[in-house]
């Protein structure tokens, strides 16, 4: 049975939230690990469970309103002061947003919830909040010289935060502004974001003006600034009073008093409505459009060709000249509405990293070591689709990093070191690609164990092993079934890992590798094209048969001879301007039989691609110039085909292979070693 439109919404919003969860979660254990506690973010996490409350209830997914209202119960503890944050209730939180995510897979696969593992979890909670209750203050709110009438508009948690505030000997404060109808919202949003600078605003309280020219507001705030710093700050918002609630007033804002009468011109807004920022839209639908997009593309190179040659046949003028103008400018719009489509299509990296965030935080308890974790570039973005097959790889490196990267405690104190382990998620933008690096400051690669482990199960000889390089001995790890771990534990050690991170990369057309200093830690380097959908290549041709090369991973064209070639310990390498380079040629991987056999002196053309320090040449006998391509699928049965991204039409329907640059690359690391492959005169 297919998901219908609603039941769409209804994941894609619940979804949303429990994503905000997630990292609600961690942001309250960050402030539990050092001593603090958010009244605010507490209560903004209690918002996103009654949220999800009431969405459950809308769409009558019942399972999931249950739960939502016991953890909303659990929330409403917390923020009320009834329970305190520990590690078994920080676990409890963690387990709630690890069922909701399980409930939420199985509703988009259309299957059946697991009902007993959500009772499980009820039963858990419903445990917590019976078996622990505390006061959360002494004071009598009744004692700060509130009216009836504000006390009454009170809710349970704002006279919570009163009273802990004053418990605490936190002045509390009211503000008084009047603000004209015709500005108050804005000004109120100002007003609000100042007075949460200098304390905690607790609520705001409306009333009507008598004279019918204002909104009137008063704001309770609890705050260990001077009620004279409040007023200086506020009076540009439209504060005009500040009073402590143990009576002391601060002097009234000169001439502020008074509000602006409206002319017989001016009159309120006829609507209050605002209009939002942000429109769901199914990645389904963005799939389409690029789809469209991509068909206007090939469109695009077929009016390029009839231009062409309408051009050769009556020269530069009339019709020709006509029909060039209107293909550029159609040209230009397609390349705008491409641009528009893909930057819909992209998503910040801090996504994945809130999600990894959250799985450090467990990860480092269940293990017993502690972890700062440091993340750079949340805001680089990348393709919707790569980004969901982005995080099980980044997760298998968090947890090897966790696992087997950083030391316990108290060898890090041996060591010389801090304490708690550094574990660093950086993302950033490199030309068309991202790069995304997983650090950690740990004990580093053990050269000796991979050896040691590569001899035991025959990967290596005796001979070779002596001959290989540090990055040789490291990209051994990436091996299906290799795993230095004795025993096995419940996060790595059985053998599984690290092959699936390289397999799962090679799938997204990048390429994985590592570097390590031993005692000081390893850091592990993914490079992706930020997109698979459209990209620009260059077009050659090699043994008769023509190939796209992706752009963005060509650093140069050049033309190759003869005398521009060597062999370096058995391998053919290029020259280029003093250095080495290994060499590929094109026409003997895909068709050795057919490949073409040149004179002495002109060998061909070379496409120098890199990857992160990797540099290799491609050989192809011609280039036959540069266009945007549209990849599609090869299909199930040719979609392994190592080297091959895809296939692509040109501007005539000829149908054309678009080479996967990462997978060639990693063939050579793999044939190779990976040090042949970074250019000689460059190594450290």
């Amino acid at each position: 049975m297919s998901i219908d439109r609603s039941q769409r919404e209804f994941l894609g919003e619940a979804t949303e939230i429990v994503e905000a969860l997630q990292a609600g979660f961690v942001r309250v254990a960050d402030d539990h690990r050092r001593g603090t506690q958010s009244p605010a973010l507490l209560n903004e996490v209690f918002r996103h469970a009654h949220s999800l409350k009431g969405l459950a209830g809308m769409f009558g997914v019942e399972p999931m309103g249950r739960l939502a209202h016991e953890m909303e119960a659990l929330l409403d503890g917390l923020r009320l002061g009834r329970l305190h944050i520990d590690d078994e209730l920080m676990v409890l939180l963690y387990g709630c947003a690890d069922t909701f995510a399980v409930l939420l897979n199985a509703l988009s696969a259309d299957e059946k919830p697991d009902i007993g593992a959500i009772d499980a979890m009820i039963a858990r909670i419903q445990r917590k909040v019976g078996g622990e209750s505390t006061a959360g203050g002494t004071t009598d709110i009744a004692d700060l010289g509130l009216s009836s009438e504000v006390l009454s508009s009170l809710t349970e948690y704002e006279e919570h935060r009163l009273r802990d505030n004053a418990t605490r000997g936190v002045p509390i404060f009211r503000v008084h502004a009047p603000l004209p109808f015709s500005s108050f919202e804005q000004s109120l949003t100002a007003l609000t974001a100042a007075l949460q600078e200098l304390g905690e605003l607790i609520t705001t309280l409306p009333s009507a003006d008598p004279s019918g020219q204002a909104l009137v507001f008063d704001l309770l705030v609890a705050s260990t600034r001077s009620g004279d710093d409040l007023l200086a700050a506020t009076a540009a918002h439209g504060t005009t009073l500040v009073e402590r609630l143990d009576g002391r007033k601060s002097a009234p804002v000169p001439g502020a008093t008074t509000l602006p009468t409206m002319t017989e011109d001016e009159s309120v807004p006829a609507t209050m409505r605002q209009a939002a920022d942000t429109v769901r839209v199914d990645i389904k639908k963005l799939d389409e459009l690029m789809g469209i997009v991509g068909e206007l593309v090939l469109a695009r190179g077929g009016l390029n060709r009839v231009t062409g040659e309408l051009k050769a046949e009556m020269g530069y003028r009339g019709l020709a000249v006509d029909l060039h103008r209107l293909v550029r400018t159609v040209e230009r719009r397609i390349i705008d509405l491409q641009l528009a489509i893909m930057q819909v299509r992209m998503v910040p990296l801090g996504q994945v990293f809130d999600r990894l965030a959250r799985a450090v935080r467990r990860i480092s308890d269940n293990v017993g070591k502690e972890v700062e974790l440091h993340v750079v570039g949340e805001d680089t973005e990348l393709d919707k689709l790569i980004v969901e097959d982005l995080v099980d790889p980044l997760m298998h490196l968090v947890r090897n990093a966790l696992d087997h990267g950083l030391e316990s405690p108290d060898a890090r104190v041996g060591s010389g070191k801090p304490r708690a382990g550094r574990l660093e998620l950086r993302a950033f933008p490199r030309g068309n690609q991202v790069v995304i690096e997983v650090a950690d400051d740990g004990r580093g690669v053990d050269e000796v164990a991979i050896k040691r482990t590569a001899l035991e199960r025959g990967v290596v000889t005796e001979e070779n092993v002596g001959q290989m390089g540090r990055r040789d001995i490291w990209n051994l790890i990436f091996l299906p079934g290799f795993s230095t771990r004795r025993e096995v534990t419940d996060l790595s050690g059985r053998g599984v890992g690290l092959d699936v991170v390289k397999t799962n990369i090679a799938r997204l057309s990048g390429l994985v590798d590592v570097d390590s200093t031993p005692g000081r830690g390893t850091k592990f380097t993914i490079t992706l094209p930020m997109t698979l959908a459209i990209i620009q290549a260059v077009i050659t041709r090699s043994a008769g048969r023509i190939y796209a090369l992706p752009l963005a991973s060509v650093l140069e064209m050049v033309t190759v001879y003869r005398r521009d070639l060597c062999t370096v310990e058995g391998r053919e390498m290029m020259t280029l301007r003093g250095q080495t380079l290994p060499l590929l040629r094109l026409d003997r991987v895909f068709h050795p039989d057919d490949a073409v056999r040149r004179g002495d002196e002109e060998v061909g053309y070379a496409a120098v691609v890199g990857l992160v320090q990797h540099r290799a040449a491609l050989l192809v006998d011609d280039v036959l110039g540069q266009q945007d391509v549209v990849i599609k699928g090869l299909g199930a049965y040719l979609s392994n085909v190592k080297g091959i991204a895809g296939a692509t039409h040109l501007g005539d329907h000829e149908t054309i292979l678009v080479l996967d640059i990462a997978a060639l690359i990693q063939e050579l690391i793999d044939s190779d070693g990976a040090a042949s492959l970074i250019p000689r005169g460059l190594e450290a």
